[in-house]
């Protein structure tokens, strides 16, 4: 051993530093355990499932039994919707399966489930699918493939959330995103948080010459489509050619990709200098500090309730609220600029009659006021009372 660590050695063996280093050990592996607490109850379904919970009051053998599959980020929201449903109606069970919003329209198309939930609409979904197919079939007639299409498919917008830009940076507690830095950001061509981008926005700030990490999703999902769609339509200089559910392809050579929010938040508390993108509940559940956007009247603006529902009350006021795609950058001054819709994605017609009545009337519970305050209690944004109702309109055609 040299002596330069021996004599670091000695150092770090002194009452002072030993009971230094106990206190770092002690506040990583609390922070670990917090993590992996919440993530595996968030993954789990939150504390409750509805057939626990209803196991004293449910009837035996419930006239229709509902499955459904889709979005993990509702999933707490559904475990007490589903809760609330069986309550008012115990002939009907209900089951939910966090698998992805791919794999849970998937599902829905092959009979699996009755339901799906997805963060992207389906449109997108469905074009995925055949963008699969084509892959499988031959890589080079992707563009030849025509556009999957289900006319049998319902796409019911119930809720909406925050796509928050998380961040770990050693005693910056808050930090301004320009459209420019975060364009920068996730095409690589801002590399370091010096960046005389960051640095103009956030005056004052000691930001290190420390390398960027970002920390993206690997698989197909609407926190993907979400971030694409925002950033092509918020920022000219971003050099991404189109929105995607899939990784975007501009993303810096060194980007850390992982399947699924619940691995992105682990990694980015790991790294200093990390940043990633996932539902604002990881972030305000887990105390991770969460960028301030520039929206599209030149504000800072941060994930919460009230920017939330000043981007939807924005949609709502247009002149067709069905159509969406302004809640990627909406032009409030107040409007936190990346949102996501959340759909419940249905048959049409059933085969079979006393289960299409039951969807019909979970569709309708959805939408009701009750679950509304379900969701704001959950960290959703509900949607304002006329695009609900427009919302009904479209569950009153199940049948």
């Amino acid at each position: 051993m040299s002596l330069n660590k021996c004599a670091a050695s000695r150092k770090a063996n002194t009452p002072r530093e030993r009971c230094a280093m106990l206190d770092r050990i002690f506040t990583k592996l609390c922070v670990q355990i917090l993590v992996t607490v919440f993530l595996t109850l968030l993954a789990i379904g939150f504390l409750i499932t509805p057939s626990n919970a209803q196991e004293s009051t449910a009837p035996a053998s419930p006239h229709v039994a509902l499955a459904g599959a889709g979005s993990m980020y509702p999933d707490i929201l559904f475990n007490e919707t589903m809760r609330l449903f069986e309550t008012s109606n115990p002939d009907v069970s209900l089951t939910y399966n966090p698998v992805g919003s791919g794999a849970g329209v998937v599902a829905l198309q092959s009979g699996e489930v009755d339901f799906a939930v997805s963060s992207a609409p389906l449109e997108a979904i469905l074009q995925q699918g055949a963008e699969e197919a084509a892959i499988e079939d031959d890589p080079a007639n992707i563009e030849d493939e025509p556009e999957a299409t289900d006319d049998n498919l319902l796409e019911i917008p119930i809720t909406a959330g925050m796509l928050g830009i998380l961040y770990n940076l050693d005693g910056i507690d808050e930090l301004n995103l320009t459209r420019n830095a975060l364009s920068g950001i996730f095409d690589g061509s801002i590399q370091y948080w010096n960046h005389r981008e960051i640095e103009m926005a956030n005056p004052g700030q000691d930001l290190p010459r420390l390398k960027i990490t970002v920390i993206g999703r690997s698989d197909a999902s609407g926190a993907n489509l979400a971030l694409s769609t925002h950033l092509n339509t918020a920022e000219n200089a971003w050099s991404g050619d189109t929105a995607s559910i899939w990784p975007l392809e501009s993303f810096p050579k060194s980007a850390v990709l992982v399947p699924g929010s619940f691995d992105l938040v682990a990694g980015l508390m790991e790294t200093n200098g990390a940043i990633g993108y996932a539902p604002s509940a990881f972030g305000t559940a887990l105390g991770i500090p969460m960028a301030l956007l520039e929206n599209q009247q030149g504000n800072f603006v941060a994930p919460t309730a009230l920017s939330g529902e000043a981007a939807i009350e924005d949609v709502s006021r247009s002149s067709d609220p069905a159509s969406l795609e302004k809640i990627h950058d909406p032009d409030s001054p107040t409007a936190y600029p990346i949102m996501s819709f959340f759909w419940l994605v249905t048959e049409e017609v059933y085969p079979d009659a006393q289960t299409g009545t039951a969807m019909r009337q979970f569709a309708e519970f959805v939408l009701s006021a009750e679950v509304s305050e379900a969701a704001t209690s959950s960290g959703y944004i509900p949607l304002p009372s006329d695009m609900r109702a427009d919302a009904r309109k479209l569950a009153e055609t199940i049948h």
